[in-house]
C-alpha cells in the first residue's frame, strides 16, 4: 500500500533479502493487504521539486502540502493550515481527518519539507471515519529522526488510519521515540526505484498492529517491532526482534544478503519463488529450482552466499503458497522454540557447487514435523542440519556439477542430511571453543 505499492500499480521472509507477520489463521494468496492504497498517486518526484530548507532543529515536521484528501475537511490543532498547506506545527499537534469513510485506493497525501519529531512531542492523525489511509512523504533532502511520537489513532468510533511514512534519505527512531498504527504500519526508506535508498534504523519502537511493513535498504537497531503481520522487503542487511505472527521476507538485489529476526512468539514465514497474483513485489533472489539446470558457462549469481536466521521463541511454521517453496540463496537457520513445522514446502538454498563453506541448512527444535516430506534442496558438498530426528521422512538433494559443465541437482538422502544443533556450534564457537569439535560428520539417512 501506499508510496511504494503505488510505484509498482501493477504487480516481497514475510521476511526476505528484501525483505514479515499476521495473526494466526490463513493468509489470502490472491490480495495484498495493502491493496485499498494500491492505486494512491505513487511519483513523489514532482513533489520534491517544492525545495525548501532542511528542518535544524528536531522540534516538530516541517510546512506540508497536502497532495490529496478524499476525506472531507481537515481540521488541524497545534498548527496552520491555510489553503492546502500546514505549516507550524506545534508540540503534540493532532490531525483530525474529515467524515468521509475511506474507499478503494484512496489516502490522504501530505508532501512534508523535513519530517523530525523532537523528544516529547507526538504528531497525532485522528480518523474522522472508517477505512482512511494517511501517507506522509518526506519530499527534501533531509533523514528523519523521530525521537519523539508519530502516532495514528481513532476518531468518531473509527479505527485508526493506516499509516505510511515514506523517506528515501532513510528514517532513525530513537530511543524512547515510536511511530504506531494499530491498524496497520509501513516505514519506506527506498527511493524511486527498489534498489536506491537509505537505512531505516529503530532504537525505539515501530508498532503496525494488524500489520506492518518494511521497506529499506537496509534495518538495523536494537528497538522493537510490534505486529501480528510483518512484512520486511530489502536489498541489503536486516537484523532485528520482531514481536508478532505471520512474518514475511522479499530478498533481491545483487550482492549476498544478511537477515538475522527474532520473532516474540509463534510465527509464519513465507518467502517464495513467485509471489501470489495480487503481490507487487520484486521478486525473490533465486537459487536454482528442484529439477531445472545451470547451464554450462552460466556464473554463479553475485547475490549468492548469504546468511538467513529466523528464530521464534514459539513454534515456527513454513507458510505454503501457489509455488510450494521457501528460498533463498545462501545458509539458512530456522529455530524454534517449541515446533518447527516445515508444512511440505520445499527449502531450496542451491546456488553453488563449489563446496563453499558455511552455505548449508540448519533447522532446530525440540519437535521438527512436516504435513509431507522434509524436502530440502541444497549446494554441493553443504549439509542438512537437525537438531533432532524429525517426525516425518526426509528428501534431500545437492547441486553438483556434470560432465557437460552444467549443475544439477542429484539425490542426497545419504550424504546431506546430519544431526547437528546449530545453536551448539555456534555458542562453543563465540566462547572461542573447538566448535568443529562438537560437529557430529556421519550422514544420517531419514529417508
Amino acid at each position: 500500500m501506499g508510496f511504494r505499492m503505488l510505484r509498482h500499480a501493477a504487480g516481497i521472509l514475510w521476511v526476505g533479502g528484501f525483505g514479515l507477520l499476521a495473526a494466526a489463521g490463513a493468509f489470502a494468496d490472491t490480495a495484498d493487504p495493502l491493496a485499498q492504497a494500491a492505486a494512491v498517486q505513487g511519483d513523489a518526484a514532482v513533489a520534491k521539486s517544492l525545495g525548501g530548507a532542511p528542518q535544524g532543529m528536531l522540534a516538530m515536521p516541517g510546512t506540508a502540502v497536502v497532495v490529496s484528501n478524499p476525506y472531507g475537511d481537515l481540521t488541524v490543532i497545534g498548527g496552520t493550515l491555510v489553503g492546502n498547506v500546514i505549516s507550524d506545527l506545534q508540540p503534540n499537534a493532532s490531525i483530525q481527518l474529515g467524515p468521509v469513510a475511506g474507499s478503494g485506493g484512496d489516502a490522504l497525501t501530505l508532501h512534508f519539507q523535513g519530517f523530525d519529531i523532537g523528544a516529547g512531542n507526538t504528531l497525532t492523525f485522528r480518523s474522522g471515519a472508517p477505512s482512511q489511509v494517511v501517507i506522509l512523504v518526506n519530499v527534501d533532502s533531509t533523514s528523519s529522526t523521530i525521537a519523539g511520537s508519530l502516532l495514528a489513532m481513532g476518531g468518531n468510533g473509527a479505527l485508526p488510519p493506516y499509516l505510511y511514512l515514506a523517506n528515501p534519505n532513510g528514517i532513525t527512531v530513537m530511543p524512547g521515540g515510536s511511530i504506531a498504527s494499530t491498524t496497520g504500519l509501513t516505514v519506506d526508506t527506498l527511493g524511486v526505484v527498489d534498489l536506491i535508498g537509505e537505512a531505516l534504523v529503530n532504537e525505539g519502537a515501530i508498532e503496525g498492529g494488524a500489520y506492518l511493513r518494511l521497506h529499506s535498504a537496509r534495518i538495523t537497531g536494537g528497538g522493537a517491532f510490534r505486529t501480528n503481520n510483518a512484512h520486511v522487503s530489502t536489498f541489503g542487511n536486516a537484523n532485528n526482534p520482531v514481536h508478532g505472527a505471520y512474518y514475511l521476507s522479499n530478498d533481491y538485489g545483487v550482492v549476498p544478503q544478511f537477515l538475522n529476526f527474532m520473532v516474540n512468539g509463534d510465527a509464519y514465514v513465507l518467502m517464495p519463488s513467485v509471489w501470489p497474483p495480487a503481490w507487487s513485489e520484486p521478486p525473490n533472489n533465486l537459487p536454482v529450482p528442484l529439477g531445472g539446470v545451470r547451464l554450462p558457462g552460466v556464473p554463479e549469481p553475485s547475490y549468492g552466499g548469504g546468511s538467513m536466521i529466523v528464530q521464534a521463541s514459539g513454534s515456527l511454521t513454513l507458510r505454503n503458497s501457489s509455488s510450494g517453496d521457501f528460498v533463498f540463496p545462501g545458509a539458512i537457520v530456522l529455530k524454534a522454540g517449541g515446533a518447527l513445522n516445515l508444512n511440505g514446502v520445499l527449502v531450496n538454498q542451491g546456488w553453488t557447487a563449489t563446496g563453499r563453506a558455511f552455505q548449508g541448512v540448519f533447522f532446530e527444535s525440540p519437535n521438527i514435523v512436516s504435513s509431507d516430506f522434509i524436502r530440502v534442496a541444497t549446494n554441493n558438498l553443504n549439509w542438512v542440519n537437525f537438531s533432532t530426528f524429525p517426525h516425518a521422512h526426509v528428501r534431500t538433494w545437492q547441486l553438483v556439477p556434470m560432465p557437460d559443465g552444467s549443475l544439477q541437482y542429484a539425490t542426497a538422502d545419504t550424504v546431506a542430511p546430519h544431526l547437528n544443533t546449530y545453536s551448539l556450534v555456534t555458542e562453543v564457537a563465540a566462547s572461542g571453543g573447538c566448535w568443529l569439535c562438537v560437529v557430529n560428520t556421519t550422514p544420517v539417512d531419514m529417508y
